[in-house]
């Protein structure tokens, strides 16, 4: 009796091994199904540029945002770059142009599905900068325009095969003064 025992249990212990195994199986491979799908949906795009109240124009604030509007669950994501440059619609008036400002942040979440990650990615100017860019700012007050260079790094299980993927983004935002 004692012999039966063990072996309906080994039974029941392998029977429901084979069920965990098969539903996982199941579970990560429509993950995959939607991964080559999911590369070509993620959106980014930044959502505001603004000086940093006190600063004296030395520090400009860019948010940005990356969604995966997809079922796939394993994008993370790596570095965040913003390239800044500034212009006046209607005119030839350009600063910063031909050498963007850029940041680069190393944000390393995970983009789940269904879900947006959203950072502020803050720049210090140097003060000949600055000064450069807070008189450009006086000189066409209210009228300025943010080009924004926005690139993501998006990290995924084939990095060690086929590298890192990168998506890029270019916007026209009205330059904003964050209220404090």
């Amino acid at each position: 009796m004692m012999r039966s025992d063990k072996r309906s249990v080994i039974a029941a212990s392998f029977v429901l091994l084979s069920i965990g195994s098969a539903a996982y199986l199941t579970v990560v491979t429509v993950n995959y199904l939607n991964y080559y799908p999911a590369l070509g949906q993620i959106y980014l795009r930044a959502d505001s540029v603004s000086i940093v109240p006190g600063s004296n124009e030395s520090m400009i604030d860019s948010r940005v945002s990356v969604w995966n509007p997809t079922d796939y669950a394993g994008f993370r994501l790596g570095d965040v770059i913003v390239a800044l440059s500034f212009h006046v619609n209607d005119t030839n008036a350009t600063i910063f142009g031909e050498v963007h400002l850029v940041q680069t942040e190393n944000v390393g979440v995970q983009l789940d599905p269904h879900s947006t990650v959203s950072r502020d990615l803050t720049m210090q100017l140097n003060p000949e900068n600055a000064s450069s860019f807070a008189s450009f700012i006086s000189s066409y007050a209210g009228r300025v325009v943010a080009t924004v260079i926005l690139t993501v790094q998006i990290i995924t299980f084939l990095n060690t095969v086929t590298g890192r993927d990168y998506y890029t983004a270019t916007q026209d935002l009205p330059l904003g003064i964050q209220l404090a």
